[in-house]
């Protein structure tokens, strides 16, 4: 009798294990969608870029991909809810520079719990106006602001982001002319400058091509000039009368997960990325709305972020903006 039992509990035993390896699911499991959530409102800069690049992720993978859009504090609201999520690979956070500034700002613990999938693009920054504003050009702009102190408003998507922190450098640079004012992402904004409720706006250079027909270019902050036919003409900060500022001059986009997420997830999200990245439509997205591409995945990311986030160290200690422990 003791050996039978001996034996069944040893075919029992020797079930158990070899079953196991065929219960765990392969990711993804094609019944649970995919989400990027992006941090700041819909209809902004950012969350067209995640959604041109979600569309792209789901036709090559046949997975179904979701973009949820989760505001607040600039970005750092949105990395939080990644950083509640599993570390799983199903919740992925559109990311980039605004989640360097915000975790730099003590806003969330960001990048220091993320790790890296695939860094995609940058968006230059350009300083607009409403087109019937009375500001020619920049210098007309800083001049009237800086007799005018703290009265015209200069907008920014959020503190938590890139903007913010650019507001911030360029309002010390031009000794606190502008009333800086933070919204709840580039939405918010655009609706506020082009409703004449806030005076001036710090834009990605897409959200100014998008709304053309409403928002004039004054100054591009990068170091060339913008690749969009409509944008050519609009002169760098440098050729505007105003050059050697150590500002913010773009929005750097990335996916990122929490950290823990396994391996396995991690590459299959990275390749589907890089598939979808150099997809024909996400290519034609990036050039028709003069997005630079800048395509790096996993560890080759973790080694161009590092840079990123030493640039952003320096230039947030020097607006005061530095409280990351």
């Amino acid at each position: 009798m003791k050996r039978l039992v001996f034996f069944v509990l040893l075919v029992f035993v020797g079930a158990v294990l070899f079953a196991a390896p065929t219960s765990e699911k392969k990711f993804p499991d094609s019944e649970r969608p995919i989400t990027i959530v992006v941090p700041h409102a819909a209809g902004g800069g950012t969350d067209l870029i995640f959604r041109a690049l979600a569309e792209e992720m789901k036709a090559i993978s046949k997975h179904n991909f979701l973009v949820t859009n989760v505001v607040g504090a600039g970005s750092a609201t949105g990395a939080n809810e990644v950083l509640r999520a599993e570390a799983d690979g199903y919740t992925m956070l559109g990311a980039g520079t605004h989640t360097t500034a915000a975790t730099m700002q003590g806003l969330t613990e960001g990048y220091k719990q993320l790790d890296y999938v695939a860094g995609l693009n940058w968006d230059p920054f350009i300083i607009g106006v409403k087109n019937d504003a009375p500001w020619k050009n920049m210098q007309d702009l800083v001049k009237d602001g800086k007799s005018r102190a703290g009265v015209i408003s200069l907008g920014n998507a959020g503190m938590g982001g890139a903007t913010g922190v650019a507001g911030v450098g360029l309002n010390l640079a031009f000794n606190k002319a502008f009333n800086i004012v933070p919204f709840n992402g580039g939405a918010e904004l655009i609706a506020s400058v082009r409703g004449g409720h806030c005076d001036v706006g710090i834009f990605s250079q897409s959200e100014v091509q998008v709304n053309k027909e409403a928002l004039r270019a004054l100054a591009i902050l990068g170091d060339s000039r913008s690749t969009i036919a409509d944008l050519a003409s609009t002169p760098t900060m440098a050729e505007a009368g105003f050059p050697g500022l150590n500002v913010p001059n773009g929005s750097f986009r990335s996916l990122m997960a929490k950290t823990g997420t396994p391996k396995a997830a991690m590459q299959w999200l990275a390749d589907v990325a890089e598939k979808a990245f150099n997809s024909a439509g996400f290519q034609n997205f990036m050039k028709t709305n003069g997005i630079i591409p800048a395509f790096s995945k996993l560890e080759n990311f973790r080694k161009y972020d590092a840079k990123i986030i030493g640039e952003y160290e320096v230039i947030l200690k020097e607006a005061g903006l530095y409280k990351m422990k």
